[in-house]
């Protein structure tokens, strides 16, 4: 991708730095017999801009092998009721999993959403700032995240005033770290990484994991004729169809990323077409992406294909649970 058309993202300055780290280290803390949680994190200023951690209590054996999982929601980037917690499911089914693994912590990440006034429940109203935001903010918010995330202090203190610490933070510096994200959770993974190699100012993750992502957002108008998907998109990203080519995944460089890519799509998805991952897998190719023929291998692409329709990933959590395995194949 030349640099005129990368996304535009501005790094943040002293003044933002304070205001992202900064953020008053309180947490609620909750100790179960599988794990430690640290919820409703907060990375920014507003509403939307928390996180949630969970520390398994049955940790990965090597410690130089250990990874973080983050988890970006979808949603259409709009849609209210799809939120962090919609990992829980997932989340709950890896924890009672007693398979060797690799996962030192999960995060799931809450951003900032686009106007839905037409939703039937719960309806964005136009004076709400966690919900009346365009592209870039979405990706600038999962930015945030990942910034707090790699500066985040190990020491928190619980709304009760009890103070806790975060196990094994190190490992975010070191970039030993995972994004997985679905459907625009997909997109927003795969926007975050290019902009990290533009910006160089925190480590690239070890490994993207797509499910049902969008990542042709021009493709996915041509073959989607319902008015609600131009809504969504105009929604998200303007009106402007060279916006929504530049924003597009299919259309970026990913500067220094030399991880591995797992994308998973449904045959059964009645929302997004496979074709998404099709062109999203082309794009690696013609980056020097090649199919792993051994786990130590770099800069590989795979694909799977799933049967179950688009929300039950997560709603049921199994394949999503299953695709989060995978990263126990990285060194």
């Amino acid at each position: 991708m030349s640099s005129d058309t990368r996304p535009e993202w501005k790094l943040p300055d002293h003044q933002e730095d304070q205001k992202i780290v900064g953020t008053p280290n309180t947490s609620d803390y909750v100790e179960t017999p599988d794990a430690d949680y640290y919820l409703n994190v907060p990375y920014g200023p507003y509403r939307l801009e928390q996180l949630d951690i969970c520390v398994p209590k049955r940790q990965p054996q090597d410690h130089d092998k250990a990874v973080w999982l983050i988890y970006i929601h979808g949603g259409a980037w709009r849609d209210p009721m799809i939120d962090r917690k919609s990992f829980n499911t997932t989340l709950d089914m890896l924890l009672k999993d007693d398979l060797p693994h690799n996962i030192a912590g999960f995060v799931s990440v809450d951003y900032r959403l686009s106007p839905y006034p037409s939703h039937p429940t719960n309806p964005s109203d136009p004076d709400d700032s966690n919900r009346n935001v365009q592209h870039p903010e979405h990706v600038k918010d999962v930015m945030h995240a990942l910034f707090f995330l790699h500066r985040i202090k190990a020491t928190y203190t619980t709304s009760e005033g009890r103070p806790i610490q975060i196990p094994h933070t190190d490992l975010m510096r070191e970039g030993r770290y995972v994004l997985c994200g679905h459907s625009c959770g997909a997109t927003l993974a795969l926007q975050a990484a290019t902009i990290i190699g533009v910006k160089d100012y925190t480590p690239l993750p070890k490994a993207i994991i797509g499910i049902e992502g969008i990542y042709d957002i021009p493709g996915l108008l041509a073959r989607n004729t319902h008015p609600v998907y131009r809504e969504i998109i105009v929604g998200a990203f303007t009106e402007h169809p060279d916006a929504w080519s530049t924003v597009s995944p299919v259309a970026h460089d990913y500067p220094g990323f030399n991880g591995k890519v797992l994308l998973i799509h449904s045959d059964k998805d009645e929302l997004v077409e496979m074709q998404q991952m099709d062109s999203m897998a082309e794009r690696f190719v013609t980056l020097g992406f090649t199919k792993p023929s051994s786990a130590s291998e770099e800069n590989t692409i795979e694909q799977r294909i799933i049967h179950c329709s688009h929300d039950e990933v997560w709603e049921k959590g199994t394949e999503l649970a299953k695709a989060i395995k995978w990263v126990s194949q990285l060194d």
